[in-house]
This record gives C-alpha cells, sequence and structure tokens, in this order.
C-alpha cells in the first residue's frame, strides 16, 4: 500500500510536466508559446513535489537542495561532471557517424537560436532557472528518491532506482530522437550516479547542468 501512495505520488508531481510539456513539444517547443507552457510545467511539477514534501514532514533541502559542505570540493566535481558529459554527448555523435543512415541527435527546436541574440539570452536565463532547477530537482533529487522507496528492500535499491529514473529522463527527450533519447539515459546515469556518491549534493550537477546547455545553446547561436 506504501508503494502504490508513493508510485501514485510521483504521478501527481510529474502530471504537470507530461501534460503541458507534452503540449509544448508538439506546439514545438522552439517557439514562445511551446517554450513557456514547458516551463510552466515544470514550476507547477516543482510546486506541487514541494507540498508533497512538506506533508511527508520532507522538504527540497533533505533530498538535495541544501549548502554543500565544501564549495571548492563542488566545483571540482562539477569541472569533473562537465568532462565527463561532454565525453558522452562527443562519443554518442562520433558513434552515430560511423552507423549507415543513421540520424543524429534532434535539436532542429533549437533553429531559431542561430544568430538570435534575444533568443539566446532568454534560453541562457531559462538554462540556468527552470531546465537545470526543474530536471535536476525533479528527475534527480524526487524521482531518484521516491524511486528508491519503491525499490526499499531490494538488494539493488539505488542501482534500480538510477537506472529507472534515467530511463524516464530520456523518454521524456523523445522530441530529441532515437540517439536523443539514448544520449539523455546516459546523462541521467551520470548526473544519477554524482548526485548519489557526493551524499545528495545537487548544486554539483544543478551547476553542471547550467553550464553544459549555456554552452551549448551558445554553439547553436553561432550555427554550430
Amino acid at each position: 500500500m506504501k508503494k502504490l501512495k508513493v508510485l501514485l505520488g510521483m504521478l501527481v508531481a510529474f502530471l504537470p510536466i507530461l501534460v503541458l510539456g507534452t503540449i509544448g513539444t508538439v506546439l514545438d517547443g522552439g517557439t514562445l508559446l511551446g517554450g513557456m507552457l514547458i516551463t510552466l510545467g515544470y514550476v507547477l511539477s516543482i510546486l506541487i513535489t514541494g507540498i508533497m514534501l512538506k506533508r511527508q514532514g520532507s522538504s527540497w533541502r533533505d533530498i538535495g537542495l541544501v549548502r554543500p559542505k565544501s564549495w571548492l570540493r563542488t566545483i571540482v566535481l562539477v569541472i569533473g561532471t562537465v568532462i565527463a558529459l561532454t565525453a558522452i554527448s562527443l562519443a554518442i555523435l562520433n558513434i552515430a557517424q560511423l552507423i549507415p543512415g543513421a540520424a543524429g541527435i534532434n535539436v532542429s527546436r533549437y533553429n531559431p537560436l542561430q544568430g538570435n541574440l534575444p533568443l539566446l539570452l532568454l534560453y541562457i536565463l531559462l538554462a540556468w532557472t527552470t531546465i537545470t532547477f526543474g530536471e535536476e530537482m525533479m528527475y534527480r533529487a524526487f524521482l531518484i528518491t521516491q524511486l528508491g522507496e519503491i525499490f526499499q528492500g531490494a538488494k539493488l535499491r539505488w542501482v534500480l532506482a538510477l537506472i529507472f529514473s534515467s530511463v524516464i529522463f530520456g523518454l521524456i527527450h523523445f522530441y530529441q530522437g532515437p540517439l536523443g533519447i539514448v544520449n539523455t539515459f546516459l546523462v541521467g546515469i551520470l548526473f544519477g550516479a554524482v548526485y548519489l556518491r557526493s551524499e545528495r549534493n545537487l548544486w554539483i550537477t544543478i551547476i553542471a547542468h547550467g553550464l553544459f546547455n549555456t554552452l551549448s545553446f551558445v554553439l547553436m547561436f553561432y550555427g554550430i
């Protein structure tokens, strides 16, 4: 009964992301309306999840959104995470080039970014707000913690939570195509592992995620 309650709570928490995110993606997440709907979905999910955590006698601070014990260690781990993240993405792109007829990661929704400075600044703002905080708070801190409750008693409890959360994280990026799903799945594994191994220091993945997205948006601005 407890596990069913946890599962239902997860569905309620992610409902805004699933509904508004899907609508926004169908309308084209690269447009202002589509982007606003996706952003609104994350904001509502974070608010709903915060209320749920409070009712459980917990909070975002309890699952990772707390000041790190050492900012120096956090920054060092951020650098290592960004390097690993870059290596994963480059490896996926190189593998795609070796497979005849294989489609690359679909980032066409970001085509309007090229040469558009106001849009670039908006995306960078989102990169450090709803995108990073929203995804890391929901898919790493909340989802892994809740899946850990569902798999409680299993020998590989946190490994299963890490894998399942990463599968969900990959599938939510379906608009990037099959290769994009694989890429974001691996990113989810990396971020989830860092989150768990760092005693749930969510700031490492938040900062690394923000830096990587900012770099990606700048490259897209210049047509790379």
